[in-house]
């Protein structure tokens, strides 16, 4: 009878292990599923000098602000949208929120307007995958994608811009952050991983903060749940089109699909929208979550 005993707890030991290590098995797999853990950018080249830019009032003092959403290579777009805000005055600072280039159809017209003008702009994961593929494309016997052919015609001084591209830049003066996808509430500027900076579409809250998910298929969307104190200006998720809450407003239109390019003044406390019609559809809308 005792032996019995030890056997049945044996074998009850072991399926307790059993079922503990397929439901460990299960939760990695769900969560492989549904989340993109920040990234270790092991090519410390793409990282920039400067991750957190900030605009003092000595720079932004008496000026306008314009704010720009995903450009995607959308040049006569930008240039219009440019043109209608008459935002090209010595008295406005233009900012772009990432993404400017990829996937349309004048990437480097919109970077070389970038390198040789005066604005400013944030790192999206569309710049990050550019210097990605400039980098590989100096080794030996790389070939570029099709999709990325446009970047062997890059120079050094157009992909050294790239890469020191900062992932958010403040206004103090405006209690504005600017920055390409978004911020994970509860965390500070320092605390926020450069992955989800460019990625972070939806937040899921757990018992020790919210995690960051690059898929809009779980939890809510990270701005719904951002509570300042500063305002978040970001783009990169075209699929919810404009997003405006309480500390937080979307600017990824769409353009590259058919949409519109959108831009955002702030002068004090003063916000006004303005938007250009997309000319095209340069890729299909069906896409427009892949990324």
């Amino acid at each position: 009878m005792q032996v019995h005993v030890k056997m049945g707890l044996v074998a009850l030991l072991a399926g307790s292990v059993a079922v503990t290590y397929l439901c460990s098995f299960a939760s990695r797999s769900i969560t492989r599923l549904f989340y993109t853990p920040p990234a270790q950018q092991n090519d410390i080249s793409r990282v920039p000098k400067t991750r957190h830019v900030v605009l003092d009032k000595s720079i932004v003092d008496g000026k306008r602000v314009f704010l720009i959403g995903d450009v995607h290579g959308c040049y006569d777009e930008m240039m219009e949208l440019l043109g209608k805000a008459d935002a090209l005055r010595d008295d406005t600072i233009v900012i772009f929120v990432g993404d400017m280039v990829n996937k349309g159809p004048k990437s480097w017209e919109v970077l070389d307007f970038l390198v040789h003008s005066n604005v400013y702009a944030v790192k999206g994961n569309h710049e990050d995958h550019v210097l990605r593929e400039y980098d590989n494309s100096k080794k030996p016997g790389y070939k570029l994608p099709p999709k990325y052919m446009w970047v062997g015609k890059l120079t050094t001084e157009e992909a050294e811009y790239l890469r020191s591209l900062p992932y958010t830049i403040s206004l103090p003066t405006l209690n504005v952050i600017v920055v390409h996808a978004g911020l994970v509430p509860g965390r500070s500027l320092e605390e926020q991983s450069d992955y989800e900076m460019m990625t972070v579409r939806n937040v899921v809250e757990t018992k020790d903060g919210f995690e960051a998910r690059k898929r809009a298929v779980e939890g809510r969307p990270w701005a719904a749940e951002w509570t300042g104190p500063q305002h978040v200006v970001f783009g990169h998720d075209a699929i919810r089109k404009l997003q405006v809450y309480d500390y937080a407003t979307g600017l990824d239109t769409g353009c590259l699909y058919g949409g519109n390019l959108t831009g955002l003044f702030l002068q004090g406390k003063d916000r006004k929208l303005v938007s250009v019609k997309a000319h095209q559809s340069y890729i299909s809308p069906i896409k427009v979550n892949q990324f």
